[in-house]
């Protein structure tokens, strides 16, 4: 499969909801831009960042809402313009070098060999000038004439030679262009992009052992007989628990995170791995907030000012932990920083879900039904109260004084250090892809 084949099916399935979560949606684009750089032919760093914007943008208007495909196509573009400065710094360092003055002391030049002391010019104690002309001994004018006329003559010799082999060295490179045109060679590759390939398949690897990376923090964050408060099922924070269960006696505490109740798969297999565990309704948060002594939920995208993009209700958890004065930690991959901020009115920051989740879809159907019969009879105009509309969003925003900590796989980070990390991953030209182009494929 080619790359305009891959990239449309990667569109389609985003499209269609067929591929979720940041994780399958990171790795997917990484693959596909690692696809980019090695099939495609790039004579210099600028055309290739132009392929990768053209192909990230496409593909983050394809999903506008998981930020994590626009994250990863940063991260190559930011890959790219390090390898482009390193090289105009290595080729700037080249020209500065001094040439044939650093190789030692060269021989004199033309009109020094002239002037120097010599046969005909023995009396001479210095070279000759207009300063010291009428210092010198006498000489000859026959002497003199013979002198300047060598000078000349040598002079022409030096000029005839250059003129010739620059004439020779035009030849070589007009033969050497024919024979390349005759060729039909492809242009060059650019010399950086297999600096750029190694460091992509570095990038692939460590979104391979993210979640590895965080769960080995988890003996350093939770201690003996704590008890620890979650919300909903996230793969992140079920192996941090996991892992600090094997050097740790503790409690979890899950909400079971209505309507979707993932809370339940979240309970069930903290279980099986021998956690102690009590699963409570949405409700009962803000009760049990008091008996806890740290709060670990998973994130969907951390912006530019430290807040954080989660499942729906973990705002509701982090106004109770912060009211009793819990640490609330969140468990993300670096993967999720995206340098967006949450007032920036181009960016969607939310989804909503089937209102099936909320309300049955019988219970629709039925009011729907009456609606209908009232249409047609003599309370036709108290129908338009059966009219429910039924919101069901995916995310929540909890904003930075709100947070406490963020466990990362390079480590933990205060909301405040988010600016350092945006500065190290990304490059701020970057920051925002073309807008007009995703505008442009919206329609």
């Amino acid at each position: 499969m080619n790359l305009s084949n891959l990239v449309e099916e990667y569109c389609t399935q985003l499209r269609r909801r067929q591929i979720k979560g940041s994780f399958a949606c990171a790795k997917k684009t990484a693959e596909v831009m690692r696809l980019l750089i090695t099939t495609q032919r790039h004579p210099d760093a600028a055309s290739l960042i132009e392929d990768v914007r053209t192909v990230g943008t496409k593909l983050q208007a394809a999903k506008p809402v998981e930020l994590g495909i626009g994250n990863i196509v940063r991260r190559v573009l930011h890959m790219i313009r390090e390898e482009q400065q390193q090289e105009q710094l290595e080729a700037s360092e080249g020209s500065s070098t001094p040439g044939d003055a650093s190789k030692g002391p060269q021989g004199p030049g033309l009109l020094s060999q002239a002037f120097r002391p010599g046969s005909n010019l023995r009396a001479f104690n210095r070279a000759v000038s207009l300063s010291n002309l009428l210092d010198t001994p006498a000489m000859s004018a026959d002497g003199l004439s013979s002198s300047f006329s060598g000078i000349l003559t040598a002079a022409a010799d030096a000029v005839a030679a250059a003129a010739a082999g620059d004439a020779q060295a035009a030849d070589a490179e007009g033969m050497r262009r024919q024979q390349s045109s005759r060729k039909g060679r492809a242009p060059p590759q650019w010399s950086s992009k297999n600096n750029v390939i190694e460091m992509l398949n570095e990038l692939l690897d460590e979104l391979d052992g993210i979640e590895q990376q965080i769960a080995q923090q988890a003996v350093e964050h939770i201690h003996a007989n704590e008890v620890i408060l979650t919300y909903g099922m996230s793969d992140t924070t079920f192996l941090f628990l996991k892992e600090a269960s094997r050097k740790r006696e503790f409690q979890v505490v899950v909400a079971e995170a209505a309507p979707r109740f993932d809370g339940h798969t979240m309970a069930r297999q903290l279980a099986d791995a021998k956690v102690q565990t009590t699963l409570i309704a949405d409700s009962a948060v803000f009760a049990m907030m008091a008996r806890a002594n740290k709060v670990l939920v998973g994130a969907h995208a951390v912006l530019a000012n430290g807040g954080v993009i989660a499942p729906a209700g973990v705002h509701m958890v982090a106004l109770a932990a912060k009211r009793h004065s819990i640490p609330f930690v969140v468990l993300v991959g670096l993967h999720k920083l995206s340098p967006l901020f949450p007032h920036d009115p181009d960016v969607t920051l939310n989804d909503f879900q089937s209102p099936g989740q909320v309300v049955d879809f019988d219970v629709l159907a039925e009011s729907f039904m009456r609606g209908d019969e009232q249409q047609q009879g003599p309370h036709a105009a108290a129908a338009e109260c059966l009219s429910v509309e039924v919101h069901n969003p995916a995310y929540d925003y909890i904003p930075p004084h709100l947070i406490s900590l963020f466990v990362t796989d390079t480590g933990g980070y205060t909301p405040a250090y988010v600016y350092r990390l945006l500065a190290e991953y990304y490059s701020r030209e970057d920051y925002s892809l073309d807008k007009e182009l995703i505008d442009r494929m919206k329609l």
